[in-house]
Order: C-alpha cells, then structure tokens, then sequence
C-alpha cells in the first residue's frame, strides 16, 4: 500500500534471505556494538548515580563542616573577650595593689622619719 503520500523505504538489494529476515536482523557486528553501547550506558548512568550520592554526601558534610567552623569561631571570640576581661581586671588588681602599697611604703617612711627624729635628740 505504498502511494505517493507515505514515507518512502530505501529498497535493499536482492539477497537470498526473505525481506522479514533481512529488515529485521542486523548485523552481527551492529549488535554487539549495540549491546557494547547499552552496556556502557548503563554502567555509566550506575556511575553517574554513585558520583550524585557521594556529591549529596560531601554537600551535607560541607555544611556541618561550616556550621562547627562558624560555631568554634563564635565560642573562640566569646573566649578572648573572657580572657581579655579577666586580663584587664587583673591589670587594675596589680595597679590598685601597686598604689596602695606605694602609700603605704610612703606612710611607714614618714613614720620611720618621724621616730628617726624623736630620738636623735
């Protein structure tokens, strides 16, 4: 039923195999590359798959990562402020006890001068 308005078939030579035999079979060659292909493809797509997940994995293992560098930093700049207050109080402590021991020293000498004096008369 072949007229002018549907598709065209390229006609294949004259061969000693019936038209459905030789149509429906293609080479031996073509198959195993077919088959070769399909094979390949599939490992491929299993490959592809495998590197998705693995992907998946290090995107989340990024994020933890990130997230307990941020939270060390934080804990790390809350520390210094600790550290840095505690410092400063200590510095004031020193230089409180400095002063009062410095008017003391001046006191106990004044007194010194003082009894020096009563009695060397």
């Amino acid at each position: 039923m072949a007229g002018k308005g549907s598709p065209k078939k390229s006609k294949a030579p004259p061969s000693s195999q019936s038209p459905t035999e030789g149509a429906s079979k293609p080479p031996v060659e073509v198959q195993e590359r077919e088959a070769a292909a399909r094979l390949e493809l599939e490992k491929l797509s299993d490959e592809l798959a495998l590197v998705k997940k693995e992907v998946a994995r290090l995107r989340k293992e990024n994020e933890w990562l990130k997230d307990e560098a941020n939270q060390t930093k934080m804990e790390s700049h809350e520390y210094l402020q600790y550290m840095s207050r505690k410092s400063q109080k200590r510095q004031t402590t020193i230089a409180a006890l400095n002063h009062r021991n410095t008017l003391e020293i001046n006191k106990i000498e004044a007194e010194k001068l003082e009894i020096v004096k009563k009695y060397e008369v």
